[in-house]
């Protein structure tokens, strides 16, 4: 990725005199930091020095899991990725509902969002359509190539002032996905619809179907926008964003061209979930954890030839949830994840951990010569040994990520892992959003374990 030029400064700082920050914890640190002050060498004097923001950690060693954090912090607070290819296509209401100022101001957002891509014949393309009861292709895929021309294009554009036919604008956009019609399909795909209420017809079949040839929608709601609707435009409540006011978009800008940023993982892995759901988790912090599953599973393509998901909670006993063949379709198993139940109960991890054994069985959807992969997400220290169980799974060449919210103990967490590397810790459930782009990169990446022993099926219970 390339950063904004813009000049900023890392500062960190221990508040203990004398602490004695260990040395091998901030080389990694301090590494990003001199590369990235080395970057700035480059701009002129009188650019910008900008304050980020301030983080707060407890303990030095977690500053492993702060670096990428830290630098798509700097390098996207003023423009987005430039070195993702793909298509974009922006579907906007122009119904009579939407005031002439208010028109502008969507206009202003989409010209935002569009100019913090890298727009390019081998970059990224962008489309885009008006629709009210009609439908006005402004201009394709194929159209422009440089930003300039985009940007004078919107300017130039009047509102219909008719209806609101959703449903019928998604099928007419479906088309320029396509190859045939200038679309890049092997690439990502994505489509921003905007509006600001319900519509006239139904939304649900031609979403559902601009989502089967693998199109990513965001659905935007503005003022009496409904937020059903919007979740069966995009098929998932982590892809719809809705505002009071055409003014908050702004707010949007950034966040909405982050996700332009985020690559599907198209490896083949076998990944399991096993999320704590123990009393020292609120039943708020449990919807957070749902919310932030989903939103990692979003990122891979599951299918029957790329990633099988499987997934269990615990707390003092294992919970099942669905194996590696259950899922073959993303919105399914997203819909699954966002509805489970919230238990309690004491955290005994060690038990689970040998639970979730079998369901990398080849009769439970695991496959040969695939990675295998187990994120584990818990706020608290077991009651039960982790060790042994651990070992275990990592014998059979299951690589696991620990996920710790909190103060979890740290050797307990290296006793599953079997590594720093693969621990990451946040503050709060809030902050489990900073590691997401960290994970998957890090899942994506994994490479077959060698197995070290023979995985035994056994009788598993719900």
């Amino acid at each position: 990725m390339m950063c904004a030029q813009h000049r900023y400064l890392v500062l960190w700082t221990s508040s203990v005199a004398g602490s004695g920050v260990p040395v091998m914890h901030c080389a990694a640190f301090t590494t990003c930091c001199s590369a990235l002050w080395s970057a700035t060498e480059q701009f002129p004097h009188h650019t910008v020095t900008q304050l980020v923001r301030m983080l707060s950690i407890t303990q030095w060693w977690k500053l492993l899991s702060m670096t990428k954090t830290t630098l798509t912090s700097i390098c996207f607070s003023s423009t987005a990725c430039k070195d993702i290819p793909s298509d974009i296509f922006f579907l906007t209401d122009s119904s009579e509902s939407i005031s002439e100022e208010d028109f502008q101001k969507m206009k202003n957002f989409t010209k935002s969002v569009i100019s913090k891509s890298s727009i390019g014949l081998d970059k990224v393309h962008v489309g885009f359509m008006q629709y009210s009861t009609n439908r006005r292709l402004e201009f394709d895929l194929t159209k422009h190539y440089n930003l300039e021309g985009m940007l004078n294009t919107i300017d130039v554009m009047e509102q219909m002032n008719e209806g609101t036919r959703t449903g019928r604008a998604i099928t007419e956009v479906s088309q320029y996905f396509d190859a045939a019609r200038g679309g890049r399909p092997w690439m990502k795909q994505w489509l921003v619809v905007i509006t600001d209420g319900k519509s006239q017809d139904s939304v649900k079949e031609p979403a559902h179907a601009l989502r089967a040839k693998g199109v990513v929608i965001h659905a935007i709601g503005v003022d009496k926008a409904n937020r059903k609707e919007l979740s069966e435009i995009s098929g998932s409540s982590q892809r719809v964003f809705i505002e009071n006011t055409f003014d908050a978009l702004k707010e949007l800008e950034t966040k909405l061209a982050l996700k332009f940023c985020e690559k599907d993982c198209k490896k083949t892995t076998d990944l399991v979930f096993l999320l704590d759901y123990s009393s020292s988790i609120n039943q708020d912090q449990h919807t957070i954890m749902l919310n932030f599953t989903a939103s990692v599973v979003d990122n891979f393509n599951v299918s029957k030839e790329f990633a099988h998901v499987g997934l269990a909670q615990f707390s003092a006993d294992p919970k099942h949830e669905f194996y590696l063949n259950t899922y073959n379709d993303k919105t399914k198993m997203i819909e699954h994840i966002l509805n489970m139940n919230y238990k309690g109960g004491n955290t005994y991890l060690g038990e689970a951990l040998d639970h979730i054994r079998d369901y990398f069985h080849e009769s439970n959807g695991g496959r040969r010569d695939v990675p295998k992969n187990l994120v584990l997400i818990t706020d608290g220290n077991s009651k039960d040994d982790v060790e042994d169980a651990a070992e275990a799974l990592r014998k059979m060449g299951i690589t696991i990520f620990a996920i710790a919210v909190g103060d979890v103990y740290y050797l307990q967490l290296l006793q599953i892992t079997g590594t720093p590397e693969k621990v990451f810790n946040v503050e709060n459930f809030d902050s489990l959003a900073n590691i997401k782009t960290k994970i998957i990169d890090e899942i994506c990446d994994t490479v077959p374990e060698p197995k070290i022993g023979k995985l035994e099926k056994r009788d598993v219970h719900d």
